[in-house]
């Protein structure tokens, strides 16, 4: 396996004094790599450059108005992006990078790249506050996949039929499934005969 390009984002002032991206690498990198690895730092500024803008695009400056589908789309995104690049480079100030580009709230950072990663656009519903799907992201660690899955259908329905809890009482119910689940699991580890 290929060592990965160690690169940092920091942020510079251009000519007209506007703050701009920049992606810095360290000197024996440059000296190892020459001319092709300034080319691949190119082409990687330009991709995270890209992904900035996009992200702009998408999230409203006016946090009152950001709703949970624009946090999936940034956190798809941002997933996609990792994953395009995870063979290749390790940007070493990725969260602070990635908060200061994206206007993130550092606590709500790992959810929103886990929203990306294992919701789909249809698990997706602006009638479902991300507080919500920010308590399931939480239980993925202790759910199995089918509870996981239907649990995200569940939570669709629900906005659907109006019948959504706030947010606290929703994270109770998914402490009582975790519990439910972990005493199932316990008694097929131990031998017992669960009923299904």
């Amino acid at each position: 396996m290929k060592e990965k390009i160690p690169v940092r984002i920091t942020w510079i002032k251009n000519e007209k004094g506007k703050v701009e991206s920049e992606v810095l690498i360290g000197l024996e990198h440059v000296f190892d790599g020459g001319i092709s690895i300034s080319k691949k730092i190119e082409k990687f500024k330009k991709r995270y450059i890209e992904l900035v803008k996009k992200s702009q695009k998408i999230m409203p400056k006016d946090k009152s108005k950001r709703k949970t589908s624009h946090f999936w789309k940034i956190g798809k995104l941002l997933y996609d992006f990792n994953k395009s690049i995870e063979n290749e480079f390790e940007i070493t100030n990725y969260q602070q990078a990635v908060i200061r580009d994206f206007g993130l709230y550092e606590s709500w950072l790992p959810r929103i790249l886990k929203i990306g990663e294992f919701f789909t656009k249809n698990d997706i519903s602006d009638s479902v506050p991300f507080s919500h799907y920010h308590e399931l992201i939480d239980k993925i660690p202790k759910l199995e996949k089918s509870s996981f899955e239907k649990e995200k259908k569940i939570l669709l329905k629900r906005a659907k039929d109006n019948t959504l809890p706030p947010t606290n009482e929703y994270r109770k119910e998914l402490n009582v499934l975790v519990k439910s689940k972990k005493k199932y699991m316990d008694g097929a580890l131990d031998g017992k005969t669960i009923k299904k």
